[in-house]
């Protein structure tokens, strides 16, 4: 019997979407799949990150149990995703819920460090799979063999290049980078981001700082959004004894504008920050308007010097067209670079990998029966499948994504900006109609996987 063909995946970026991608493709028969990340260690920039119930359930579908357990994922006291409040008052202005469908307490909405999440879900990868310190420079498409001189391969592929020299040989390349993607902007160098104006002012650091307001304030281990006038503040336990705080703000872009936001003026992004200016945005210049709640305040004084990093917003209102092109997909940031609202995009990815996996076993079980073309019509049956199942996994998130950009899109246009500040009419406004995220953070990708092949045989 002949051996069966393997089909040689190249994931670019060991994030939190690349290594999901890994974890979910490697469930499919008769594949290699190789992770390449630029950085020389495993480590996530960023802070903190959350994972809703669809999210939890992608891991755990995929197996990696360690990655939504205790141990190291945080889940409030209260049982809700999000507790919204009043920045003066204290009072809650509103909660999102989870779903009577959500019954199991592992997949009530969890935060985490990233670092940690990233770790646990690589733990379940072998080490030899993951390949750090391969920045890629260069991508090539091509039909037959590469030169000797570049690689030894028989059959089509993608040709990787990386900053070391060295290279890779791909059937299909997975680009998980990020929302700066390099893969993106070397297939489709016109599509650009542009600066949101949101800056978020992120801290993680170890619970012992805060450990004596925690007593005095158990309800300050759990996860909420505090709204104000001029922006807003989020805080939470996370796993292994960390806790976070996170400022959110618009400031101007304008190059003109020089006299605002001189703290943060020139960083970039996960640079570390100076933490007293970031508590005086917080502090009462003028009394009786801008006053934050005494718990607030006092939770900012208690921040490490060198624990704040700032991280600039970028993003696009559209998702790239096109998703995929040839032998090459994006997923994660890199696919759908919507600004980081909601705190959705580690469970987008998870979705995105598990829909990627759908759509390539889908192909595979349709075409199980050994082929006895010639080379030349095998290799064009092999691009037709691979552009099939890619066509599937577009099919699938598209309508879900376009929803997200949508919505964020009109959320940009009223959230409170320099100019425009929100006043307590406008902040009971908003509690008052606030809609419900069951759709972002419970969506059901099998769902929606199933609406794409009937869509597909009835068009």
């Amino acid at each position: 019997m002949p051996e069966p063909d393997i089909t040689r995946i190249a994931i670019v970026g060991a994030g939190i979407g690349g290594l999901s991608a890994a974890l979910s493709l490697r469930r499919l028969p008769n594949v290699d799949v190789q992770v390449f990340e630029q950085t020389h260690i495993l480590r996530e920039v960023g802070a903190s990150v959350a994972l809703g119930p669809n999210g939890l359930r992608g891991l755990e579908e995929m197996g990696a149990l360690n990655a939504i357990s205790d141990e190291i994922a945080f889940r409030s006291d209260h049982g809700y995703p999000m507790v919204y409040k009043h920045r003066k008052t204290g009072k809650v202005l509103v909660k999102d819920e989870h779903s009577p469908f959500v019954t199991e307490r592992r997949h009530h909405t969890a935060r985490y460090f990233r670092p940690h999440l990233q770790q646990a879900i690589a733990d379940t990868i072998p080490a030899d799979r993951i390949h750090l310190g391969k920045r890629l420079v260069s991508i090539k498409i091509k039909a037959g063999s590469f030169p000797e001189d570049e690689l030894d391969s028989s059959s089509e592929g993608v040709l990787l290049t990386f900053q070391d020299g060295s290279k890779h040989v791909a059937d299909l390349v997975v680009g998980a980078d990020g929302v700066h993607s390099t893969l993106r902007s070397l297939f489709l160098p016109q599509y650009k981001l542009e600066p949101t104006g949101q800056m978020a002012l992120r801290a993680v650091f170890d619970e012992v700082y805060i450990q004596d307001l925690i007593v005095g304030n158990p309800e300050l281990r759990n996860s909420v959004h505090v709204v104000g006038l001029d922006r807003n503040l989020f805080s939470s336990m996370l796993g292994k004894g960390k806790f976070t705080v996170v400022g959110l703000g618009y400031y101007p872009v304008e190059e003109e504008e020089e006299e605002r936001n001189s703290a943060w003026k020139g960083k970039k992004w996960d640079d570390v920050v100076d933490v007293e200016s970031f508590r005086k945005e917080y502090k009462a210049m003028i009394p009786t308007i801008y006053d934050w709640n005494p718990w607030i305040t006092d939770l900012l004084d208690r921040i490490p010097s060198n624990s704040l990093r700032v991280h600039p917003g970028w993003a696009s209102n559209q998702v790239p067209p096109p998703v995929h092109a040839g032998r090459i997909v994006l997923l994660g940031d890199a696919f759908h670079p919507h600004g980081g609202a909601f705190a959705a995009g580690g469970s987008l990815a998870i979705d995105d990998s598990i829909a990627l996996f759908l759509s390539l076993q889908h192909v595979q079980q349709q075409s199980s029966t050994p082929s006895t073309s010639s080379s030349s019509d095998a290799s064009s049956d092999s691009r037709s499948k691979l552009s099939h199942a890619l066509d599937l996994y577009a099919s699938t998130r598209l309508p879900h994504t376009g929803r997200v950009f949508s919505v964020v899109e009109r959320m940009r246009d009223s959230v409170a900006k320099p100019g425009r500040l929100w006043d307590e009419e406008k902040i009971q406004e908003w509690a008052r109609d606030k809609k419900e995220v069951v759709w972002l953070h419970e969506h059901d990708v099998h769902r929606a996987f199933v609406d794409a092949l009937n869509s597909e045989h009835t068009s």
